[in-house]
């Protein structure tokens, strides 16, 4: 299976994702110990997102795929937090918000800094254009 076809899993994992964190979180009361699940939820969210964009898109290279992650999160987390109906206050809205980013932030910077072969694996390039040795730009 090659990279160009393979990403339609990652981007279906995503939205499932997404669809279950939109539900869960709407039952889900928000204090100081539950702030932090959006931050792993949307860590979890990220790393699919950049497994199918990075897939989807090969030649973006790492400098496009991180900073499309980045947006398309904090697009996609402020639409979960601003747009859901409920009691929470406007600051209670920007804390979780910013959780959400934080969960983001982690996973584009571990992508940047985690081994070659792992990033290689994760964002489908096993194979890359110089044979199964090229390497991923940083």
């Amino acid at each position: 299976m090659s990279a160009k076809t393979s990403w339609w899993p990652w981007a279906a994992a995503a939205l499932i994702l997404y669809i279950v964190i939109w539900i869960v979180n709407g039952r889900i009361a928000v204090d100081a110990q539950t702030i932090w699940l959006r931050a792993g939820e949307y860590a979890l969210w990220t790393a699919l997102a950049l497994g199918a964009i990075a897939r989807r898109w090969p030649a973006m290279t790492p400098y496009g795929w991180r900073p499309l992650a980045i947006l398309s999160g904090a697009a996609l987390s402020g639409l979960e937090v601003f747009l859901r109906a409920g009691p929470l206050a406007n600051r209670a809205r920007i804390d979780v918000w910013m959780t959400a980013l934080i969960g983001i932030a982690i996973v584009a910077i571990l992508a940047r800094v985690m081994p070659a072969a792992l990033r290689r694996s994760w964002f489908g390039q096993e194979e890359g254009a110089n044979g199964p040795d090229s390497r991923t730009p940083r």
